[in-house]
């Protein structure tokens, strides 16, 4: 286990860009700009089958693992490769580590862990369209498609910032619509609406 991860923290540096200093602080859930650049209107363009991934795709989500980044393993030996920054929420303003892909785009970020006693990589927010799960599912992927390659999901809204968020086997799914009600309507949740972020979860550990 020791020898993998090790292996895992001298191969991350080569899909992450380290370069810059701190960024300044962003809002979290400000989503993709499709309206500004039209070829992330439809990022599952061209996938045939609805289990298809393309094999283009540079990252992807395996295992709930992202480029070697799993929760609940020591952060302390990523933190290098990752570049701190702020996320500001309805919650407060959070220390995050930023992912940057080869090419420089941001690809998502890291939090601490909620449930670790020592220094331990939490949820990873995945923000990007260019990273994908092995079901093809990515930041753009409408309702409709979702349901179509994972099958039912349950969404709740939340009072604070009227998130609507949906999870299942240890990935979240955020949409791009609002709500406050906890237990909200699930068929009123638009065919059409879209996935904002993916959210690779911390398992909540055993009582």
């Amino acid at each position: 286990m020791n020898n993998a991860r090790h292996l895992l923290t001298l191969l991350l540096p080569l899909f992450l860009c380290t370069c810059g200093p701190a960024t300044e602080p962003v809002t979290e859930g400000a989503g993709v700009d499709t309206e500004a650049d039209p070829d992330l209107e439809n990022p599952n363009a061209g996938n045939t089958d609805i289990y298809d991934v393309d094999p283009e795709d540079p990252y992807l989500i395996s295992n709930g693992t992202f480029l070697g980044l799993k929760p609940g393993e020591p952060l302390s030996e990523y933190a290098p490769t990752l570049r701190p920054g702020v996320v500001q929420t309805g919650d407060g303003d959070y220390t995050v580590y930023f992912i940057d892909g080869a090419e420089g785009d941001e690809l998502g970020y890291v939090m601490r862990g909620d449930y670790a006693f020592d220094d331990q990589i939490g949820n990873i927010y995945v923000t990007h369209p260019s990273v994908v799960t092995e079901q093809g599912i990515r930041v753009g992927t409408s309702v409709k498609e979702l349901r179509e390659r994972i099958g039912a999901v349950t969404f709740h809204g939340s009072e604070i910032e009227s998130r609507v968020t949906g999870s299942k086997d240890g990935i979240g799914y955020r949409l791009d619509i609002p709500s406050i009600e906890y237990n909200m309507d699930n068929s009123t949740i638009p065919l059409d609406a879209q996935v904002q972020m993916l959210i690779i979860e911390q398992p909540i550990p055993a009582q």
